[in-house]
C-alpha cells in the first residue's frame, strides 16, 4: 500500500483543466438532491443503451441518488447505465461486493463493464474487479476515493459512538485495516480528487489539501493511470460538470490528454 509520500511510476498528475473550457458548475442548492438519504426499498436505476455498461457506486452512507447526475449525464453520452445502491453502513465491503456483482450480473448482461465510483464506492470496486470475467472489464474512474485509508475512521474508530455509524464497511476504511485489492496495471483507470473543504469539522484531521473528507494524496494508488486534482469538493464532485467531462472522456479514450 502507498503511503502519503510515495508516487506511482505509472500515475500522472494532472493540473486543474482551464476553466474556459469548462461549463460552469451550477450551484449547490441546484444539486441538493444528491443529499437524499438511502432507503430499504431503493433498486438498481437501469438506463438501457445498447453499448458498454457502466456501473455508478456511491460511497459511505450516500444513496443512489448521489450518482444520478452522472448517471443521467453517461446515459445521454451513449452508455447503458446501472446505477447500483448498496447498504454501505449496515454490511462488511465483501458482502457488499457480492450484492453489486449480482446487480451487474443481471443488468450488465455480457457487456462491457467500466466503473465510475465515488468514495467508498471506489474501493469496492477494486474488489468487483476480481470477480468479473478479464474479457467483461472496461475503465475505471474514481472520485474521491479513500485509497490509503481514512483518517477520519482512524479518529471516529476511538469513539464508540461514532464508530457505530460508521458500519462495518466504514470501520474497514481505518489506514491500519484497509485490505481491498490492489488496482490491476492493465486496467484504464483514473483518480479524481478534490481540494475544496466545505466541511470545516474535519480540517484538523486532514493533510493541508483535502476535499473535506479524504486527504488528496490518500487518493493515490499503485496501478493508476492518471490522477486529476480539481477545486471540488467531497460532497458534490460527482456532480461537478467538470468532473463529468473528465469522465466521459476517459471512459471513452482511456486518457484525457
Amino acid at each position: 500500500m502507498l503511503n502519503s509520500t510515495q508516487n506511482t511510476t505509472q500515475s500522472t498528475l494532472r493540473t486543474q483543466p482551464s476553466p474556459s473550457a469548462l461549463k460552469t458548475p451550477p450551484s449547490k442548492l441546484k444539486r441538493i438532491g444528491v443529499l437524499r438519504m438511502p432507503m430499504p426499498w431503493h433498486k438498481p436505476i437501469v438506463r438501457e443503451h445498447d453499448a458498454d455498461a457502466v456501473i455508478l457506486l456511491h460511497g459511505l452512507w450516500r444513496s443512489v441518488w448521489a450518482m444520478e447526475p452522472m448517471a443521467k449525464y453517461l446515459h445521454q453520452q451513449g452508455y447503458h447505465t446501472i446505477n447500483v445502491p448498496y447498504p454501505s453502513f449496515r454490511k462488511p465491503i465483501e458482502q457488499l461486493a457480492e450484492i453489486i456483482h449480482e446487480a451487474i450480473l443481471i443488468h450488465g448482461g455480457k457487456r462491457k463493464i467500466h466503473f465510475v465510483t465515488h468514495s467508498l464506492g471506489g474501493v469496492l470496486a477494486r474488489r468487483l474487479l476480481q470477480m468479473i470475467p478479464e474479457d467483461q472489464i472496461g475503465r475505471v474512474v474514481m472520485l474521491a476515493p479513500p485509497h490509503q485509508g481514512s483518517e477520519i475512521v482512524d479518529w471516529a474508530s476511538r469513539i464508540k459512538p461514532l464508530a457505530r455509524t460508521l458500519g462495518p464497511a466504514g470501520m474497514q476504511l481505518a489506514s491500519d485495516s484497509h485490505k481491498a485489492p490492489t488496482l490491476p496495471e492493465e486496467i484504464d483507470s483514473a483518480v479524481i480528487m478534490g481540494n475544496q473543504s466545505s466541511i470545516p469539522f474535519f480540517r484538523r484531521l486532514l493533510d493541508k489539501e483535502n476535499d473535506g473528507i479524504v486527504s488528496v494524496d490518500r487518493g493515490k494508488i499503485d496501478g493508476m493511470d492518471e490522477f486529476h486534482v480539481l477545486d471540488t469538493d467531497h460532497t458534490f464532485i460527482a456532480s461537478d460538470p467538470r468532473v463529468m467531462e473528465i469522465t466521459l472522456k476517459f471512459l471513452r479514450e482511456g486518457k484525457t490528454d
